[in-house]
């Protein structure tokens, strides 16, 4: 070993990644690993949308961590590149009220965010179901996070309203897909008998990941977001969560600094 100081240490325009984004929270792998199964289940329910029918409806549960928003952001990017489905995302940490979910929704419909004051709920809502029956479009609308609707009571109404669009509005075609990670909220329970009628979905459950799962997930992160002559570290103790695990694989590697 090299008795200098700075011998091996990168100088200010040296990197030890080859694509940081690999490692950030959001980041949507091109091969989404050890999901087959609960992509499919959710690829059935929304067959009918392909044919342009109303897809059915989807509740996906697990803890977090486990891929469920990674599934569906897949999902959607499969189905707008391949057919003419609108589908968007609302984050409900974010937008905890009926109204702001149906803002996110009227943006993602015209490209454009409606006016922050003097517009109804009714208007909102009939604004976007009658560009969706105008276009002749299917609408597949996945709630991220539902249980923040239900800690802010805000979750039967809003389900009621997009459940119910079809009869407002004959010819709009809405599916929803909720995606909970509150382990000790029974969505179905919680929800008012009136929705309990209409909102019958498919389940699919997202358990934890096994070790040699996470171990061949973060390895192949490892590979495309590390140069190759960079040390790269595996935990067989790896949290069966991913959100911290790969957040701490970057971090080892980081401080490792270890060039071979």
């Amino acid at each position: 070993m090299s008795d200098d100081p700075e011998d091996g240490m990168l100088s200010w325009d040296e990197t030890v990644f080859r694509d940081e984004h690999v490692f950030e929270i959001d980041y949507v792998p091109e091969t989404f690993k050890h999901r087959g199964s609960q992509m499919e289940s959710l690829k059935y329910a929304l067959r009918p949308a392909v044919r342009g029918s109303r897809p059915l409806n989807a509740m996906v549960r697990g803890p977090p961590g486990t891929g469920k928003t990674t599934a569906v952001q897949k999902l959607f990017t499969e189905l707008r590149a391949q057919t003419d489905i609108k589908t968007i995302r609302v984050n409900c940490q974010v937008n905890g009220t009926r109204y702001s979910v149906f803002s996110r929704l009227f943006e993602g419909v015209f490209d454009y965010e409606p006016p922050t004051s003097g517009i109804s709920f009714k208007k909102l809502f009939n604004q976007i179901t009658d560009r969706l029956v105008e276009d002749e479009e299917v609408l597949v609308v996945a709630l991220d996070d539902v249980n923040y609707l239900f800690y802010e009571n805000e979750a039967s109404d809003t389900l009621y309203s997009l459940l119910r669009a079809h009869e407002e509005h004959t010819g709009a075609k809405i599916g929803v897909i909720v995606i909970s990670s509150d382990p000790d909220l029974d969505v179905i329970d919680e929800l008012d008998t009136r929705v309990q009628s209409v909102f019958r979905p498919e389940e699919v459950y997202f358990n934890r990941y096994g070790e040699s799962e996470i171990v061949d997930i973060l390895g192949g992160r490892a590979k495309r977001g590390f140069h190759e002559n960079v040390e790269r570290r595996t935990y067989s103790n790896a949290s069966p969560s991913l959100r911290p695990t790969a957040a701490i694989c970057a971090w080892v590697s980081i401080c490792s600094g270890a060039q071979g």
